[in-house]
């Protein structure tokens, strides 16, 4: 491909990948290249990050790097999104020295970020690279495997990675061969860089495994709904892949938490769109989706349960014994006894729970569903059918006003009232509320101009939320506990069990009434749309 000028005249090369990059295991490597047929070519590619100070290049989505390569030395520019999570936009050119050209970063739009600040290193990779060329079904593929570390100070992390970027053709054929490959060797669909996790590793972050909320998909009022879904899935899709790479690394109760609201988020998304996302694949995701969530649920709501119940009763009870042990009355001694009893079985209970949340993130069945899920976002039925052209073309926040809209007014009807609502209408009354939150969380870059209107509405969403999931938790909770007793046959457990989950209905009521007044101010709420 010539260099070509871009908008602001610059003569490198930009133009806009189409890719896939999937995490592996070392030893699949060898399996992996025995299914790419095609011209091979090895390289070396150690290359160093440049960003200021203050990082502030990559606050703003760029990464800067000069690598030595066969060709010579290049500085590039990559840009973290262009127009979605599979295509990144891209500024390269050839230098001479070791450090950032200015003069060539002068012409891109990083210019304005780094103002003038100095540039130094931030991290390295060292890393080999072997690519095949790969015909097939009338596409271009190129097909790289990467095995190295990245380097940051005296901190080390492994690099065993797949990009599979469609240089021509359908990306319908991209997709096929991904799932090919993933039919024999594990594949991780990952849409984390190198240059994210060599920050990660900078910043001290376990395994270069960059931590903390990914970022939202950033809407423009003029946006079409196909490109608002687009631009949604993808982001969905990475909070996806990156929450489920962070579980995998380091279990535990915030992660579990993180991934299931990421299952459940992009599910409600595909909801909310459901007048582009009906086709079967489509359906196949969203099921796949509420699969994972529900393998979920038994570890978040074991981890609620020892957060919110059996660890105060474990304090109230350690703050009533004397400091002497033998002043210990016998009933306080009992007490203790079952609490640990079922203590016990609450740990047995949370291993098996998290046995069954670790199985899923690691199964095929999850690998395959974030394949299908980036399939479906850019290359299924819905991007190309006629018959849904002018819906993907209608205005999005057309299309939004109209779905919030809907949302709210269920929500208006449903919970008139309330307090004579089941636990499971309340139940769903709350699903209803936590999908309105999303959609306000997704779709809300498309009005930016009541932001103190979205700040009320988004906090009444959330207290009418929070309000009844408090009393969904205490409806479950009496079962939950009973299963977890039944489960070890012990009588203490059970004893303990009754003892914590006893007095539910006057706490009930309470956090009713707290519930009929945050619906009260949600009704009150003014739209933002």
């Amino acid at each position: 491909m010539q260099p070509k000028a871009d908008s602001l005249g610059y003569k490198g090369r930009m133009d806009h990948e189409i890719e896939l990059k999937f995490l592996i295991a070392p030893e699949a490597s060898n399996t992996i290249l025995a299914r790419l047929e095609g011209r091979e070519a090895v390289r070396q590619l150690d290359a160093t990050y440049f960003d200021t100070a203050d990082h502030a290049l990559r606050k703003a989505g760029y990464g800067l790097r000069i690598r030595d390569g066969e060709n010579g030395r290049k500085q590039t520019l990559k840009s973290a999104s262009s127009g979605g999570v599979f295509a990144r936009g891209e500024w390269e050119n050839a230098v001479v020295g070791p450090e950032p050209d200015r003069e060539l970063l002068a012409k891109t739009p990083a210019a304005q970020v780094i103002n003038g600040d100095a540039l130094a290193p931030v991290f390295a990779t060292n890393v080999k690279r072997v690519t095949r060329l790969i015909e097939r079904d009338g596409a271009t593929i190129e097909a790289a495997l990467d095995q190295g570390e990245l380097l940051a100070d005296d901190r080390r992390a492994a690099v065993s990675e797949l990009e599979l970027e469609l240089k021509a053709g359908a990306p319908r054929v991209l997709f096929d061969l991904a799932r090919d490959l993933a039919a024999h060797a594990p594949l991780r669909l990952s849409l984390v860089s190198k240059a994210e996790r060599g920050y990660a590793l900078a910043l001290g972050q376990l395994g270069g495994e960059p931590e903390g909320p990914r970022a939202e998909a950033a809407l423009k009022p003029d946006a079409t709904t196909g490109e608002a879904l687009q631009a949604l899935g993808r982001a969905a899709l990475d909070r996806l892949c990156a929450a489920a790479e962070s579980l995998r690394a380091r279990p535990g109760p915030e992660r579990v938490h993180k991934l299931r609201v990421a299952a459940r988020r992009f599910r409600a998304l595909l909801s909310t769109f459901k007048a582009l996302a009906g086709d079967p694949a489509a359906l196949h995701v969203k099921a796949e989706l509420k699969w994972l969530a529900d393998e979920l649920g038994a570890a978040r709501g074991l981890d609620v349960f020892v957060a919110d119940v059996w660890r105060p009763a474990v304090e109230a009870q350690t703050a009533r014994e004397p400091a002497n042990e033998d002043d210990v009355p016998d009933a306080v001694r009992d007490e203790a006894r079952a609490l640990a009893a079922f203590g016990k079985a609450l740990l047995a209970a949370q291993t098996e729970a998290y046995a069954k949340a670790d199985a899923a993130v690691d199964s095929a069945r999850f690998r395959s569903l974030a394949i299908d899920a980036a399939a479906w976002l850019e290359a299924g039925a819905w991007t190309t059918d006629a018959r849904l052209k002018k819906r993907r073309e209608k205005p999005a926040a057309d299309f939004a006003a109209k779905a919030l809209d809907k949302r709210r007014r269920r929500i208006r009807k449903d919970g008139r009232d309330l307090a004579a609502l089941s636990p499971e209408d309340r139940h769903h009354l709350r699903i209803r509320g936590k999908k309105l939150r999303y959609a306000v969380e997704d779709l809300s870059g498309l009005f930016p101009d009541h932001p103190k209107r979205l700040a009320r509405f988004v906090e009444a969403t959330k207290d009418l939320q929070d309000a009844l999931g408090l009393l969904n938790d205490l409806a479950g909770r009496e079962a939950l506990a009973r299963e977890v007793a039944l489960s070890c046959d012990d009588p203490e457990a059970a004893f303990a069990a009754g003892r914590l989950t006893a007095g539910a209905s006057e706490h009930e009521a309470e956090l009713l009434a707290d519930a009929q007044g945050a619906y009260v101010t949600f009704v009150e709420a003014k739209r933002f749309w």
